[in-house]
């Protein structure tokens, strides 16, 4: 496969190749394989299996990572890969560096892109509904450097890394997809990372967790996360139960939207199956917070739709609410939801409360926070024994406001807003009804998100810190090229 670079002097072509498992194009097929068995034998006899394996795993995964300079689409679809599956290596191989590799990932993207930049000297495909906003928000979170407030300059670049990295991901595909068919794939890619990831966490449920993963629960003390009430929770591929019950959630969502624009019986069939996955990997997960999620979503479609008819199954909705909350059952899953409407009642509610309730006045004399890294595991690292570091930030809404002050909180919510109003808009002004369904799901699922940075960290953890930049792409990119093909049918 060859990509051509076209320059004002003329044309360079940078040649390389995908075969199975992305090997460069010049090798043959038979001679990649005998390489791949050579290092398999060679690392076995020098350093064992460990070594072995990720001999093999580097002889095929660099080819890719160094086609992504030239290929950003190929360098999308590893980091949402990494996105679900990075907890699984790090369970398996405790401290391998597989986070920098996203990084590096991401770096190696960016250089690809300013290299065709270099040619095009068309900056103006940088230019999206949140670019304004985006650009604003990295240049605060850069300033922090220079927070007279913060304790460690070291955890600043710690968390800068994510915190800037990531949200390139939404520029590189606003930039790099081009028509609604390469939206469409990278859609349903992500839909089927979800799917395999609820698979997984649907197994744990019922046959438990393997024996590896069970080892990495204990051997990082987190018994305590994962095992509530008697009972184990799924978390599947993903680094925690919370974030993978705000995943499956999200997912199932917008399966549910989708399943009413399909057309043919076997592409609701499929998106039926889908819901039903994600829902049960939502309930198994035992993050409360993702209950709110679908309620949530439903209202804001209800309401953004304008259409009367369905304002009468909000009511229903909320009497059906009542019923689930008030009705005596002896169902874990039942009570879990149940205890969402008791959260006075919560004794980590109430501390929560109490936390918030403290530190909200050093929150209003610190208008630019204590510094990026100054709270929760990274405050303990660098700045251990400071105010900040033994308070638990508990939310993203919170963490936000601790370390980057009210100022950096009023932006954070910017994003939300914008994002959801310019994405409102632009679903009220689509004509077709072909992709409709991923604007109005992502649309709607930004309220619900937002709603649960109140109680967890939704844009601030991984995967979703990947996540959330890779959706809010995939909305203003089929805006995009919606827009485009209408004005092309008239």
């Amino acid at each position: 496969m060859i990509t051509e670079i076209t320059s004002k002097s003329g044309t360079s072509k940078i040649t390389y190749g995908i075969a199975g498992g992305y090997f460069l194009q010049p090798v043959p097929k038979v001679i990649a394989m005998l390489l791949l068995t050579f290092a398999g034998i060679a690392g076995t006899c020098i350093g064992g299996l460990k070594l072995a394996v990720l001999l093999m795993l580097l002889f095929l995964v660099l080819p890719p990572i160094l086609a992504v300079v030239w290929k950003t689409q190929i360098g999308v679809y590893l980091l949402m890969t990494v996105a679900f599956f990075l907890s699984v290596g790090l369970r398996l191989i405790p401290g391998i560096p597989i986070g920098m590799s996203i990084d590096f990932l991401i770096l190696l993207m960016l250089i690809g892109k300013g290299f065709r930049l270099q040619f095009s000297r068309n900056w103006s495909q940088l230019k999206s509904p949140l670019t304004v906003i985006i650009l604003v928000w990295v240049i605060y979170n850069l300033s922090q450097i220079a927070n007279p407030w913060a304790v460690s300059r070291t955890a600043f670049f710690y968390v800068i890394r994510p915190a800037v990295g990531y949200l390139m991901l939404y520029f590189l595909i606003w930039d790099t997809v081009k028509g609604t068919m390469q939206i469409n794939r990278i859609f349903q890619y992500l839909l089927f990372l979800g799917w395999v990831a609820a698979v997984w966490g649907i197994y744990q449920f019922f046959f438990g967790y393997f024996e590896w993963e069970m080892a990495h629960v204990f051997r990082t003390d987190t018994v305590h996360l994962v095992f509530n009430h008697g009972r184990w929770r799924s978390f599947g591929p993903i680094g925690s139960p919370a974030q993978y019950g705000i995943i499956m959630a999200s997912l199932a969502c917008i399966t549910g939207n989708s399943f009413f624009y399909k057309k043919t019986f076997f592409a609701k069939l499929t998106m039926a199956f889908l819901f039903l996955c994600f829902l049960m990997a939502m309930v198994y997960s035992g993050t409360r917070t993702s209950f709110i999620i679908l309620p949530v979503f439903y209202f804001v479609k209800v309401i953004i739709s304008r259409n009367k008819k369905l304002y009468l199954t909000i009511i229903l909705g909320i009497i059906g609410l009542i019923i689930l909350a008030k009705v005596p059952t002896d169902n874990y899953q039942i009570q879990r939801i149940q205890s969402v409407f008791k959260a006075n009642e919560d004794k980590s509610y109430q501390i929560r409360a109490a936390n918030r309730k403290m530190i909200t006045p050093w929150i209003l004399k610190h208008p630019i926070g204590g510094g990026l890294g100054s709270t929760g595991v990274w405050g303990q690292r660098f700045s251990p024994g400071t105010f900040l570091s033994d308070f638990p930030p508990d939310s993203g809404i919170i963490r936000v406001a601790v370390e980057l002050g009210w100022i950096g909180l009023i932006i954070f919510l910017l994003i939300y807003l914008q994002a959801f109003f310019k994405g409102t808009k632009g679903l009220w002004q689509m004509k077709s009804n072909a992709h409709k369904d991923k604007v109005e799901s992502i649309t709607c699922l930004l309220p619900a998100w937002g709603l649960v940075e109140m109680g967890q960290e939704v844009a601030g953890v991984f995967p979703m810190s990947l996540l959330f930049w890779i959706f809010l792409a995939v909305l203003f990119t089929t805006l995009k090229y919606a827009k485009n093909e209408t004005e092309a049918s008239h």
